[in-house]
C-alpha cells in the first residue's frame, strides 16, 4: 500500500492562537489608514500593531491618545476590537455561525471551548444565546449608567436638542466606556483616564461594577442567571452554584476587600509625597487625611478593581510609591475569573495554588470546600503559575536590556510587563517612552496573556498519540 502522506493540522490550542494573532493583524491594517487617524496620514505599523494588540486583548496600554489622535472610525474600530476581544474571537464567529443555521464541527467547538476557558463540550445555542443577551444587556445598562455624565462631558445642552453632533458625541463616549469598562479593556477616550472623576463616586462605581461582573467570567455569570430564572419562579429556589462558582465569588469578595484595605493602610502609611490627589484639574501634593474619609474609600476601592484586570485609573500611577506598585503588581497577577474578560493567572489558580501548598505541607489530598481536586487540574494550575513567573521575569529582562542607558526605573519596567501579560493595561506612564523593540515584547506578552500561558504552551507542544511508557518510582530531596 501507498504510504500516506500526514496531514498539516492545527490542534485547537494553535487554532486560538492563530485567530487571535490574525485579528491583531487585520485591526493593525484598519488603524494605519489615514481615515483612522487625525493626521489624515498613515501611522507607523509599530504603534498601529500595538494598539491593535491592546484592543483585541483588552489590555488597555496605549502609545496614542484616543480621544484626539484617532477619528472616529479609528475609535469605532478600536471599539470593534474590544468587543470581539472582549467576547473571546471564537464566541462571536459561533453567534455568526449559528445566526446563519450552520453546525460547528468537532474540531471548532474544541477551538470554542477553549477559547472560552471551558473544560467540557458546551450547548452552542443555550451558551451563546444567554451570554450574548446577558452582555449586551450589562453594556445597555452601562451606557445608560454613564451617558449623563459623558453628554457633559461632550458638552451636550439638553435645553438644545438641536445640536445633534454633541448628543451623538456624547452616546458614543457611553457606549465606548461602557464596552472598554465590561471587557475590561481599559481603554478610554480621556487624555488622563479616569483620574478628573477621582471626586465622583457614582462615575468610579460603575468603572467598578462593569468589570467586576465582566471578570467574573461567562461561567459563573449563566450560573448566576439560571439561578434567577428558577427562583423567578419558585421563590423558594436556594442557589447552589458550582465549586467553580463558588471559588470564583468567594476569592473576588476576599481580594475586593482585601484590596481596598491594603490600598487605605498604604495610603495612610506611606510618605505623603508620594501621593498625588487630583483637585480641579491640578495636581497637588497631599495625604488623605487632609480629603475626605469617602474620597479615600472610592478611590481605594476603585484601584484595588482596576488593578484586577480593568485598567482604569483615578489617580496618576507614577507618583505612588513602591510599596503601593509592588501591590498592584501582585494584585494584576492575581487577576479575574477564568472564562471571562479578565486576565491574570485567575482567581481558581491561585485558590487551588494555595491548596496544593496546604496539602502538601499536611500529607492530605488536596481539597478545596471539602472536593477533591483532580491532579490533572493541579497539574494545570502549577503550570499556569509557575510559567507566568517565568515569562514575566524573562519579558521585563528584555526591556531593561533595550531601554539600558535610560533612566526607567526596573519597577516601572516590570509593571509595564505584568500589566500587558495579565491584560490590566495600567501603566506608570512608561508606555509612550518605550522603543519599538520594548513595545513588540509588550506586544508578544499581550498575545500570550490574553489566551492564557496554558494555552499558548499547548499550541507550542505537539501532542504525542504514543502509548507511554511507566517508568519506576523514586525519590527526590526537596527544599
Amino acid at each position: 500500500m501507498p504510504r500516506q502522506e500526514k496531514q498539516f493540522s492545527l490542534n485547537p490550542a494553535q487554532a486560538t492562537m492563530l485567530s487571535f494573532t490574525a485579528l491583531c493583524i487585520i485591526g493593525c491594517f484598519f488603524l494605519m489608514l489615514p481615515i483612522a487617524n487625525s493626521s489624515g496620514e498613515w501611522r507607523d505599523w509599530v504603534s498601529a500593531l500595538f494598539m491593535s494588540v491592546s484592543s483585541v486583548c483588552v489590555t488597555g496600554l496605549s502609545v496614542v491618545q484616543l480621544g484626539t489622535d484617532f477619528t472616529i472610525w479609528g475609535q469605532l474600530i478600536v471599539l470593534i476590537l474590544i468587543q470581539i476581544g472582549g467576547l473571546s474571537y471564537m464566541t462571536l464567529t459561533t453567534v455568526l455561525v449559528y445566526m446563519t443555521g450552520k453546525r460547528l464541527s468537532y474540531s471548532d467547538s474544541k477551538v470554542f471551548d477553549m477559547s472560552n476557558n471551558s473544560e467540557s463540550r458546551i450547548n452552542f445555542a443555550d451558551f451563546v444565546i444567554k451570554i450574548g443577551l446577558l452582555t449586551f444587556t450589562i453594556e445597555l445598562l452601562g451606557v445608560l449608567a454613564l451617558l449623563p455624565n459623558s453628554l457633559e462631558v461632550t458638552g451636550f445642552d439638553p435645553h438644545n436638542i438641536s445640536n445633534l453632533p454633541g448628543l451623538f458625541a456624547g452616546i458614543f463616549d457611553a457606549v465606548f466606556h461602557s464596552v472598554s469598562a465590561f471587557c475590561n479593556a481599559g481603554l478610554s477616550l480621556y487624555a488622563n483616564s479616569l483620574e478628573s472623576f477621582r471626586d465622583n463616586p457614582w462615575i468610579l462605581f460603575v468603572f467598578s461594577f462593569l468589570p467586576i461582573l465582566g471578570g467574573l467570567g461567562y461561567t459563573v455569570l449563566n450560573e448566576l442567571y439560571n439561578w434567577y430564572q428558577a427562583y423567578a419562579k419558585d421563590k423558594s429556589t436556594i442557589f447552589r452554584p458550582s465549586l467553580h462558582t463558588r471559588v470564583c465569588l468567594w476569592m473576588t469578595g476576599i481580594l475586593l476587600v482585601l484590596g481596598v484595605l491594603i490600598q487605605l493602610w498604604l495610603v495612610f502609611a506611606q510618605n505623603p509625597d508620594h501621593i498625588i490627589i487630583i483637585n480641579n484639574g491640578e495636581s497637588i501634593v497631599t495625604q488623605y487625611q487632609a480629603q475626605s474619609g469617602g474620597d479615600a474609600f472610592w478611590v481605594s476601592f476603585f484601584q484595588s478593581c482596576a488593578a484586577r484586570s480593568s485598567g482604569f485609573n483615578s489617580i496618576p500611577l507614577r507618583e505612588l510609591g513602591d510599596p503601593s506598585l509592588l501591590f498592584l503588581i501582585i494584585w494584576m497577577f492575581i487577576g479575574a475569573c477564568p472564562g471571562g474578560t479578565g486576565g491574570g493567572i485567575k482567581v481558581t489558580t491561585l485558590a487551588l495554588v494555595g491548596a496544593i501548598m496546604w496539602s502538601g505541607l499536611k500529607n492530605d489530598e488536596t481539597k478545596i470546600f471539602n472536593r477533591s481536586i483532580n491532579q490533572m487540574y493541579q497539574k494545570r494550575a502549577l503550570i499556569v503559575f509557575i510559567s507566568s513567573v517565568v515569562m514575566i521575569l524573562f519579558f521585563s529582562w528584555l526591556i531593561n536590556i533595550f531601554e539600558s542607558g535610560g533612566t526607567m526605573r526596573f519597577i516601572d519596567q516590570l509593571f509595564e510587563v505584568v500589566s500587558g501579560f495579565t491584560t490590566v493595561g495600567l501603566s506608570t506612564g512608561i508606555t509612550t517612552e518605550l522603543s519599538s523593540p520594548s513595545l513588540l515584547v509588550l506586544c508578544l506578552c499581550m498575545l500570550i496573556g490574553r489566551p492564557g500561558p496554558l494555552l499558548f504552551l499547548m499550541a507550542m507542544i505537539t501532542e504525542d498519540i504514543y502509548t507511554k511508557p511507566k517508568y519506576p518510582e523514586e525519590g527526590i530531596l526537596i527544599g
